[in-house]
């Protein structure tokens, strides 16, 4: 299986077979988001998102914490200093990764350890699947702060967990289990913490191997249905399939289910 690695400054991209791993490395401040690693995490995502060889990602982060948030120094004191005009230009360019995974047409995966807190939960809520280790932590530090959860967590955290528990996690702004994020629906599955590389892993190659366009357009009508009502959601769907019915890897399914085998996709 071909493999390849790049190594930024803040960020590792690595490439093997069909599945990219992006892994936040600034693991001496437990990864936490800092100019420079937005700069470089905003470069992996477009080369993923542009590169058609990938079909599945993962994002994870370096040693023992997958994000733990703004870094003090780099981040939270200098937005403190911001006069309105240079915060707002400031965020938007922070907000442009987390809106490469939302857009992005394949699935990503978050692979927690450690901390997810604060920016490094909005990363996590931003991808499609969340898989945590035993022992992790998450939660929101926004409001410890006095500030609201800016890059995405309040519109996908009620989504994930209802409003009131939303609600009850940022206005407290308290740490989670793994185990208690998983019964309240914001992370999908805990694994012991030697099996979650794996875990993580094992699903990608899983959805890499799947029909690419038909995951991609189903993860664009599960995100817009959000802002949509019923009738629309439905159209919109119909409308995706039309083009979905034209695809090889349609055809291969229908092929093999008439055949009792199980389908090989292409991706396209």
């Amino acid at each position: 299986m071909e493999k390849a690695k790049e190594e930024l400054e803040n960020v590792i991209l690595s490439r093997e077979g069909n599945v990219a791993t992006i892994t936040l490395n600034r693991p001496q401040a437990l990864n936490a988001v800092s100019p420079g690693l937005i700069r470089d995490l905003t470069e992996a995502v477009r080369k993923v998102a542009k590169d058609e060889n990938i079909r599945a990602v993962i994002l994870t982060g370096a040693g023992r914490s997958f994000c733990a948030g703004g870094d003090i120094d780099e981040d939270v004191s200098q937005v403190c200093k911001m006069k309105p005009d240079e915060y707002i230009k400031y965020v938007k360019w922070f907000y442009e990764p987390f809106k490469g995974i939302v857009g992005m047409e394949k699935p990503v995966i978050a692979a927690i350890r450690g901390h997810a807190i604060g920016g490094g939960l909005d990363l996590a809520v931003a991808c499609d699947i969340r898989i945590a280790s035993q022992g992790a932590r998450l939660g929101n530090a926004y409001v410890r702060m006095g500030i609201v959860p800016e890059l995405g967590q309040s519109y996908f955290l009620p989504r994930l967990v209802g409003i009131g528990r939303a609600k009850l996690l940022t206005f407290t702004g308290d740490f989670i289990t793994a185990e208690e994020a998983e019964r309240i629906g914001l992370v999908e599955k805990v694994v012991p913490e030697e099996e979650l590389d794996k875990t993580a892993r094992d699903l990608a190659e899983r959805l890499a191997k799947g029909p690419t366009k038909t995951i991609a357009m189903t993860k664009m009508a599960i995100n817009k249905s959000l802002s949509m009502d019923f009738e629309s959601s439905s159209d919109y769907c119909w409308r995706l399939n039309l083009s979905l019915l034209q695809t090889e890897d349609h055809h291969e399914a229908f092929t093999a289910f008439l055949e009792k085998r199980q389908p090989t996709f292409k991706g396209f």
